[in-house]
């Protein structure tokens, strides 16, 4: 008995420094994978959270809206005289706008990042997204970029910040291509990620599997603060009752926030149950909205008459008390009520079934015999609606909305996908022929202009570029965007904002649902996951994760 005891104390001994080491390697769970890698093929929150790890752009928001730097040294302004009014040879007024670079930018194959690569990245991302207002970029040398403006606009600080491509990496593989798709085939972000050379943020990609797993280690030849974790894995897991039982088992450490991880009941039940292994931080969600995006080409859904009728058969207000605890904010507009541009006296199609009807009878449309409007043709009032299969609340919303449209005679036809499809064949090519449900925003305190105006509905023409999925076309819209983009006073401002507003009530070229709550959701042996000071996806600070 002695002998055993000394064996076990010898034992247990020799194993206690290996049990208390802080662990040193981090898994995070998702429920979408990126479409893709490259930073402006597609526009999707996932792929960006991934990129924050690896890559930065020029600017961060803080809560309160205004931008800080991030890869340059001072804030753009007229004051500093960074950003200067200047005549144009048209006799309009232009802006020139100059960011200084830090000088200790470095790339992970040792090769230096200098304003090149920012020119280079903003004429590659034109390729994809027809440019707002920047007529030229330059850079003189290499810390200094320059914009040159077709007009004044108030968020001018903020439009050098894109991600940053490799210019010798990148440069040779754009000039060859025949057109954007063609290069984004042939990117080096696409066909191997694992380059070191592409990423100069705390972390690049050591292995890659697509629609499973990304795996990150540190970048030697980044010069901000060290990370701590020696390997970080992104792992997709796309169903989110599984997903949390990956967390509740310790094989993932945490979850992507918002869509991209568990659902809000999800969560609130965790918060309820599993407060000791977990913190949990709710945050609104001020720069994003749940809404419909709706196909203008359908017959059913050209009239915007259509359209209101639906936004009147939608109780947002029960969604989002039975279904997310009171905890999300119905909305009827697509702007949160804490952003500058919101007025209050602008009011969109609140919900009103009895109107609802009202309008689809003045389209023509008599209930049929199983309830369903048909109109005098036969035609009967069907459409379909898609979103992320696998995300329990999005197919909780959507029982909801087939059970309360079919109230008005309205049948919705449910027909989801997968992540990667939705957002990379589906809404990208406008193939839906209905409503797709989804997130987006066109961030804190800017007009939604790739939203909105007819310049952003992707077509092959344009390589697929730009976020107006609906096809919605107003000329009416497109001036009023302009226009407050271009009011550089904060009065004048506030005008234009209120008839982005108006018009967007009128037309109802989207139908919104709500502003959700994400949940950062922190294990208790982890610290500073989250910061509460600034607004963005949690990986733009994934630098400083410590143990505790």
């Amino acid at each position: 008995m002695r002998l055993a005891a000394v064996i076990s104390a010898f034992v247990m001994a020799a194993n206690a420094p290996l049990l208390a080491q802080p662990r040193d390697t981090i898994t995070i769970g998702m429920s979408q994978f990126p479409p893709d890698m490259h930073p402006f093929i597609t526009a999707t929150s996932v792929r960006n959270v991934v990129l924050l790890a690896m890559n930065r752009p020029m600017m961060g928001t803080r809560l309160d809206g205004s931008p800080f730097c991030v890869l340059c040294t001072e804030l753009p302004t007229l004051e500093n005289g960074a950003a200067r009014l200047v005549h144009r040879a048209d006799g309009t007024q232009g802006m020139v706008v100059t960011y200084t670079l830090k000088p200790d930018l470095v790339w992970g194959d040792g090769v230096k990042l200098t304003a090149h690569d920012l020119a280079f990245s903003l004429k590659v991302s034109f390729a994809f997204s027809a440019p707002q207002f920047i007529e030229a970029v330059a850079a003189p040398d290499d810390l200094h970029l320059e914009l040159n403006l077709s007009s004044p606009v108030y968020d001018f600080a903020r439009l050098g910040s894109v991600f940053v491509l490799p210019e010798h990496i990148e440069g040779p593989i754009f000039a060859a291509a025949r057109d954007p798709l063609d290069y984004g085939t042939h990117s080096m972000f696409n066909r191997r990620p694992e380059e070191p050379g592409l990423w100069f943020g705390p972390y690049r990609v050591k292995h890659f599997e697509a629609n499973d797993s990304i795996v990150m280690v540190p970048n030697e030849h980044w010069n901000g603060e060290k990370p701590y974790f020696r390997e970080v894995t992104f792992r997709l897991i796309e169903n989110t009752a599984a997903l949390q039982a990956n967390l509740l088992s310790g094989d993932v450490d945490t979850v992507m926030t918002s869509n991209m991880g568990m659902t809000l009941d999800q969560t609130l039940t965790l918060a309820r149950t599993q407060q000791a292994r977990f913190s949990f931080d709710f945050r609104p969600s001020v720069g994003s909205v749940e809404f419909l995006a709706v196909n203008h080409d359908n017959p059913l859904l050209a009239d915007r008459r259509a359209r209101r009728a639906l936004s009147m058969a939608i109780d947002r207000e029960t969604i989002v008390k039975r279904l997310f605890d009171g905890k999300f904010q119905a909305t009827t507009l697509f702007l949160h009520p804490s952003e500058q541009g919101f007025d209050p006296t602008v009011k969109g199609w609140p919900y009103n079934p009895k109107a609802a009807r009202a309008l689809l009878a003045e389209l023509g449309f008599r209930p049929g015999p199983d309830g369903i409007l048909v109109d005098t043709t036969g035609r009967r009032f069907s459409i379909d609606l898609t979103s992320t299969s696998g995300n329990r609340v999005r197919e909780l919303v959507e029982q909801v909305l087939q059970t309360q449209m079919k109230a008005v005679g309205v049948e919705l036809a449910i027909k989801n996908e997968p992540a990667r499809v939705m957002f990379g064949e589906s809404l990208r090519k406008r193939s839906f022929r209905g409503l797709v449900e989804y997130d987006g925003g066109p961030g804190i305190d800017s007009p939604p202009i790739d939203m909105y105006s007819q310049r952003y509905i992707p077509t092959a023409e344009n390589a697929w570029a730009g976020r107006n999925y609906s096809g919605y076309r107003s000329a009416a819209m497109d001036a009023a965007l302009l226009e407050t983009r271009s009011a550089l006073d904060p009065a004048e401002r506030r005008q234009k904002w209120r008839r982005v507003l108006e018009i967007y009530a009128e037309d109802m070229p989207t139908i919104p649902l709500f502003f959700a709550s994400t949940a950062v959701i922190t294990p208790n042996w982890l610290q500073s996951l989250n910061r509460a000071d600034r607004v963005g996806y949690f990986t733009g600070w994934i630098e400083e994760w410590r143990p505790r």
